[in-house]
């Protein structure tokens, strides 16, 4: 009996070794099915945009990504008061913006879960005051700036956060997943 719970203890800290090294890949999907304002599909492509509409779609992503760096960088996220910025024109314009990326700038492709990651958390700053969701909100805009429009070092932070279903990691994805179910 005390083998056979041995065996059964190591197998499943294996299996979390491995999923640890595979990035999380061994566990759930990424896709998020209960949280009703937010739908996830499957997609087979990373990132496509509709006809004419990359040039765009970049820099709307890019200017997006300026306004979030201003008011999250440098941990302005603690400090930003979320009453003003909810009301300002700019958090408007970032709201137009992601539903605008989301039916006229990019096509089916998992980019477009990342978009509805981005309204769900601009649902949850609005409603909550939610700073961790406003962190998660711009770090998709940042590792989709990043990568799409090929941000080199010279130009800003290169860094990757993951969090995004068209370029990210399992793990990741799966905890700002994790933030919208769990805060909705």
């Amino acid at each position: 009996m005390m083998n056979l719970l041995l065996i059964l203890i190591l197998g499943l800290v294996g299996y979390h070794f491995f999923d640890f090294m595979d990035e999380g890949a061994l566990f759930s999907s990424t896709t998020l099915a209960s949280v009703q304002e937010i739908e996830h599909k499957e997609y087979e492509e990373s990132v496509l945009y509709q006809p004419d509409r990359e040039v765009s779609t970049l820099e709307t992503l890019s200017v997006q990504h300026a306004f979030l760096n201003d008011i999250t960088g440098w941990g302005g996220v603690e400090t930003t008061n979320i009453r003003n910025l909810i009301t300002s024109d700019e958090w408007k314009e970032l709201k137009a913006a992601v539903n605008w990326m989301k039916t006229e700038g990019f096509a089916p492709s998992k980019i477009l879960n990342d978009m509805e990651n981005a309204h769900g958390f601009i649902l949850l700053v609005e409603r909550e005051g939610d700073r961790t969701a406003l962190r998660y909100l711009h770090r998709i805009f940042h590792d989709l700036d990043v990568t799409l429009n090929e941000v080199t070092e010279e130009e800003g932070d290169t860094t990757i956060w993951g969090v995004t279903h068209a370029f990210g990691n399992n793990r990741d994805i799966r905890k700002a997943n994790n933030h919208l179910k769990d805060n909705f």
